[in-house]
């Protein structure tokens, strides 16, 4: 089978099993052979006669042979995946504000007055609680035509005292339809999502999007995506004091609503080397408009990024990415002021392991670090955190 000839190996692993049925080194093969040959329940039946009896690397094998055959099931039968994810963190600035005391720049302002330690826009840091929940599945509807689906929810609220202004809940939802010829693979569909924060509809949006990916080979895969969104912001009931002195005050969030239209693209390439290293660079370029007549709202985005991905060791993974965006504003900030223009940069790494084939921990961390020439948006913010996932 190694050799190119796995229809070969599996005549002679059937012969030879027929007088060794107990090898299961043997059978481990034979499940490997009717799996190229792309007899997947034939497959599918070995490795799981195996499952009870197999160790170390071989078990690991296993599940990943098992994975590949559900990967290739779902182009032909239904699929669902269900996942459960909690998680414990630390955020170094979870208003993304300014630090205590500084007295931020405004072109043709000057210095604004100090940042005091009370207000929201200071900046403030947090231990957290996330939860999360989500399904996933496709319906086949003919040879390389599919639909799919997915709906997620996931809550953060943080643990110290008065800090539940910040705390946040999403629920989001996509679907559409996939088509597979050959190396490339099609996708179109549409997405809906709602998030809150301190308990108040925050923003909602709903778009389209389509991608396109062609392998051109076993180590190169590239793709390019399209999408456009409406992005509908709800007024709000603030704070203007983290101590919430003076009650709240009507946020008038609602003026930024906005369409996005964007594009990117990505290439990747995998190394036949140890540790399985995979390399990603992708680029994507954008346009907010804004709906309410604020040109000063509306900005150009560029952006690029680039990410390692390793497998150091069985059920081990690992991760390091950064990624750079700048933001050109279409109009003056304010009066006598001038357009804003913020450039962002972020480096992130994770480290995952999976105690079993459901059951997996990761822990990451994330570096942010935003420049603006309108000083009230200069901030850095570093999250650590350590995620639990269960899959069924």
């Amino acid at each position: 089978m190694d050799a190119g000839h796995p229809g070969e190996g599996v005549l002679a692993l059937e012969r030879y099993i027929l007088l060794f049925p107990d090898n299961d080194d043997a059978r481990f093969q034979l499940a490997r052979g009717y799996f190229i040959l792309g007899e997947d329940q034939r497959a599918r039946d070995e490795f799981e006669a195996l499952i009870p009896v197999a160790k170390g690397n071989q078990k690991i094998a296993i599940e990943r042979f098992l994975d590949a055959i559900r990967a290739r099931e779902s182009r032909y039968q239904p699929t669902a995946r269900f996942h459960l994810e909690a998680g414990l963190g630390f955020d170094s600035n979870i208003n993304a504000g300014l630090s205590e005391g500084a007295t931020p720049r405004v072109p043709g302002l000057g210095n604004l007055p100090i940042v005091s330690p009370n207000s929201v826009s200071a900046k403030e840091r947090d231990s957290f609680m996330t939860l999360g929940a989500g399904v996933q599945g496709t319906l086949p509807v003919a040879p390389g035509l599919a639909l799919f689906g997915a709906v997620g929810f996931d809550v953060r609220q943080y643990l110290g005292g008065n800090n539940d202004m910040f705390e946040q809940m999403s629920l989001g939802t996509t679907g559409g339809v996939s088509y597979l010829k050959d190396k490339n693979l099609f996708k179109a569909g549409g997405s809906l999502s709602q998030s809150w924060v301190d308990g108040q509809r925050y923003v909602s949006s709903h778009g389209v999007n389509g991608e396109w990916h062609h392998q051109f080979d076993q180590f190169n895969r590239f793709s390019l995506g399209a999408q456009w969104a409406r992005f509908n912001y709800e007024d709000m009931f603030v704070f203007l004091t983290k101590d919430k002195t003076g009650g709240p005050v009507f946020s008038q969030t609602s003026v930024r609503e906005s369409d996005f239209t964007g594009v990117s693209g990505a290439w990747s390439r995998a190394f036949s080397r140890p540790y399985q290293p995979v390399f990603t660079l992708s680029g994507n370029y954008g346009e907010e408009r804004n709906q309410r007549n604020r040109a000063d709202l509306s900005r150009d985005i560029y952006g690029a990024r680039a990410t390692l991905a390793l497998t150091p060791a069985p059920r081990w993974g690992a991760g390091i990415g950064v990624g750079y965006q700048e933001s050109n504003y279409q109009d003056r900030f304010t009066a006598g002021s001038e357009n804003r223009h913020d450039k962002s940069w972020s480096v992130e790494g994770s480290v995952s392991y999976f105690y079993t084939k459901q059951l997996s921990l990761r822990a990451a961390a994330q570096f942010y670090d935003q420049s603006s020439n309108i000083g009230l948006f200069d901030y850095r913010r570093e999250v650590v955190a350590v995620k639990a996932r269960y899959e069924f």
